[in-house]
């Protein structure tokens, strides 16, 4: 259904960097500009690989086969953000000004008004959001989806929305530091590979972020990823936690 569509989106991410997909019969050939091409990009060549079962044959070089069409038969692929930047920006910032807490508004502002590369990067090197804007596109579908929640259950609970909007805006603050994108790929850092996004972004806010609820936006980031295997220290406590842990997941896994 999307095959036709996603190939044009492959070609208009890759040309510019010598690879381009065309249809052959059953398979995708995957052509380079100069021979060993994907050889010299390492992160190219893994995220193909991940993304939609690229492999190698001496009869069709690299290609994608019936397993990856399935992939891209199956669902628009996403390249950008559905957005511009500037306008998820704006909306972002609407969801911070509705936080009734002055001093946890007013320190988020001034945090990411300190720290532009929050809006440009992406929220994974693969997996999802994976394109510049990617965390902030994510970042504000985390913060509207639990927004909605909230609407939808504040007659029956008691929630903070205070930190519902902080959570869901910083719960992956971490990732500022854990990617750096270049036009050929998305590059992890030493601060991922010693750190990851949820304990940087825990020392991201114990050191910048004012509240007199600090311990439980901490919670909040601390168990987005809901259990250990998933990258999370703890487990959700609190109603709030729940609620954006909910929110980014389905982020993440079908929207970026």
């Amino acid at each position: 259904m999307y095959l036709e569509e996603n190939l044009k989106k492959l070609n208009n991410k890759y040309n510019p960097i010598g690879i381009s997909f065309k249809q052959e019969g059953e398979i995708i050939k995957i052509i380079e500009k100069s021979d060993f091409l994907l050889s010299d990009l390492p992160n190219v060549k893994q995220e193909l690989k991940f993304k939609y079962r690229m492999q190698f044959s001496k009869n069709f070089l690299w290609h994608i086969k019936k397993d990856g069409i399935e992939i891209l038969k199956s669902k628009t692929i996403k390249t950008q953000p559905f957005k511009s930047i500037n306008e998820l920006r704006n909306d972002l910032s609407n969801f911070i000004e509705l936080i009734d807490e002055i001093e946890l508004k007013d320190s988020i502002k001034d945090f990411l008004s300190k720290n532009g590369k929050f809006y440009n990067s992406p929220a994974a090197k693969i997996k999802h959001h994976a394109y510049k804007g990617g965390l902030l596109e994510h970042t504000l579908q985390t913060v509207k989806i639990s927004i909605s929640i909230l609407e939808n259950i504040k007659d029956e609970l008691s929630i903070n929305k205070d930190l519902i909007i902080a959570g869901g805006t910083l719960h992956d603050i971490g990732k500022i530091n854990c990617y750096d994108i270049t036009d050929e790929s998305i590059e992890i850092t030493n601060i991922f590979l010693k750190q990851d996004h949820i304990i940087n972004g825990i020392k991201l806010i114990s050191q910048n972020i004012k509240s007199e609820n600090i311990d439980e936006l901490i919670h909040i980031v601390a168990s987005h990823h809901n259990i250990k295997e998933w990258g999370s220290p703890i487990e959700p406590k609190s109603r709030e936690a729940w609620i954006v842990h909910f929110a980014e997941n389905l982020s993440s896994k079908i929207l970026g």
